[in-house]
């Protein structure tokens, strides 16, 4: 959880400030545990609906939770998720054109 708070605490920061924001940040997801955000576990059929959640499972038993950010993966058309193991994240801040609403865009950079 206290991996996945660092994310959330940047989110609604970026969020706080508007289109245009960014962040990168390293988290390392524990053995045995997955999170997503922008949808619930076992509905990422509900994204956009769901944006505002985020959903951490642990050996198979899912926590979910809402959030003062609305997220997205890097293409703006679903939720994102990550597994076990490290991750360097890139969150941008971009306000959808259809609806208006501003979303995090998480994705993953890759870089050692």
């Amino acid at each position: 959880m206290g991996e996945v708070s660092k994310v959330i605490a940047a989110a609604e920061q970026l969020s706080i400030r508007g289109e245009g924001s960014e962040l990168a940040l390293e988290i390392n997801v524990p053995q045995r545990a997955s999170v997503i955000f922008g949808a619930l576990p076992g509905q990422e059929g509900n994204w956009p609906e769901d944006a505002d959640n985020y959903g951490i499972t642990v050996e198979g038993k899912s926590k979910l939770y809402p959030a003062a950010a609305s997220f997205s993966n890097s293409e703006l058309n679903g939720p994102v998720s990550f597994g076990p193991g490290r991750h360097r994240l890139l969150l941008i801040t971009k306000i959808d054109s259809e609806s208006g609403r501003l979303f995090v865009l998480i994705s993953e950079t890759g870089a050692d």
